[in-house]
């Protein structure tokens, strides 16, 4: 079948979501993945002007504001964006991370499916966060997606059951193009373990929800027990290459640095894979709950062992292919790990076979049929 005969999936992208080989977030990630995985659909994403280079083989539509406007940035995307669906409409619009603009777009769409993906904890967060205003959300669109169970139970705390659950379309990878190529050996035929550096690894925001003061903390414990390991940190405050050095950043390199510790700033996501594929261990010892496991299916993916709470939306990405402490406990975590070589090399092959299990191809299949059904069921009425 041709792509024109395919059914047409508008994807929209938050406002200033980076959409590229470089500068992409986890949701321009995850639309990429999507993009990619569901064959079954034209896909046509939407969002802000690119810097950079596009993701290739995916059609992607800039849109700007008719007009300046002192709005906030959703509204005036949503307004340009409007336009466009009028002039090519979808079989399906999908809103990523923009509750506000979802709830427009079906108000304007009422024949259009509009589903909203939800990322983030409810609570706390700039996502509604009172029963009723998820209340209202969850009747106000065709249906709303989350990316764990665990963060739909959230999103379902304290509402009466609506009409149209959430749906749960987990993180997925795509295995064929890490550094690690698919395979479990590397290009001498050596296991993953032996090909890895005596490395641990944190790859995320540094802000303190993420944690990078307890690996800080961590490492500086257990790293002079343990020969030959070293430690590296890959992130900055903000998911960008000009990211502005806060206190807590000051803090980290003033404690990281005595301890040998390298903090290398922001990665672009090829950068972060390969680092990930020559990691021996990834350490997330977050402070708050984690709603999407992505980071540690990106690291069990690539071959390195995971550590990580056993809370949030991690336990259903890792199950029993990581090793779960609590962030106090990351020092023994990595000491337990690091003088047990087996042991490391069984968690590792453990990590690639259930990273397989959210291949792009596997949950692209999934994500389908949901949009067949969301479709034929139509706005939420």
């Amino acid at each position: 079948m041709s792509d024109a005969a395919l059914p047409t999936v508008a994807v929209v992208l938050p406002p200033r979501a980076g959409f590229g080989p470089r500068r992409a977030s986890a949701i321009g990630l995850t639309v990429r993945d999507h993009a990619l995985g569901t064959p079954g659909y034209r896909t046509v994403v939407y969002g802000s002007p690119q810097s950079g280079p596009v993701f290739p083989n995916i059609v992607f539509q800039p849109v700007k504001p008719p007009f300046f406007m002192p709005w906030p940035l959703w509204a005036g995307q949503a307004i340009g964006l409007s336009r466009a669906l009028r002039r090519q409409p979808p079989a399906l619009i999908e809103v990523h991370d923009e509750p506000r603009m979802a709830l427009w777009l079906q108000r304007l769409f009422p024949a259009i499916p509009v589903v909203l993906f939800l990322y983030d904890n409810p609570f706390g967060g700039r996502l509604p966060n009172t029963p009723k205003q998820r209340q209202r959300l969850l009747g106000g669109v065709a249906r709303v997606v989350t990316v764990s169970a665990w963060l739909r139970d959230r999103v379902m705390e304290g509402v009466a059951a609506p009409a149209r659950a959430p749906v749960v379309v987990a993180p997925c990878v795509d295995l064929a193009s890490l550094p690690l190529s698919g395979s479990g050996a590397g290009s001498a035929g050596r296991p993953i373990s032996q090909r890895r550096a005596r490395l641990v690894l944190f790859a995320g925001r540094l802000v303190p929800e993420k944690g990078p003061d307890l690996f800080i903390a961590a490492c500086t414990s257990v790293l002079p027990r343990l020969p030959g390991w070293r430690a590296e940190i890959i992130g900055a405050a903000e998911n960008k290459v000009k990211s502005p050095e806060t206190p807590f950043t000051r803090l980290l390199r003033a404690t990281a640095d005595p301890a040998g510790i390298a903090l290398l700033g922001y990665r672009d996501h090829p950068d972060v894979m390969i680092a990930m594929s020559r990691a021996g261990i990834v350490v997330m010892p977050g402070r708050v709950p984690e709603p999407s496991g992505r980071v540690a299916l990106e690291a069990m993916a690539n071959g390195a062992v995971v550590i990580c709470p056993n809370e949030g939306g991690l336990p259903e990405i890792t199950g029993d292919a990581a090793l779960h402490a609590a962030p106090a406990e990351t020092a023994a975590a990595i000491r337990a790990l690091a003088e047990d070589p087996k042991r490391l090399t069984a968690l590792a092959q453990a990590g690639r076979e259930r990273a397989a299990l959210f291949d792009v191809r596997v949950i692209g299949r999934w994500l389908e049929t949901a949009r067949a059904r969301i479709i034929a069921a139509g706005g939420p009425g």
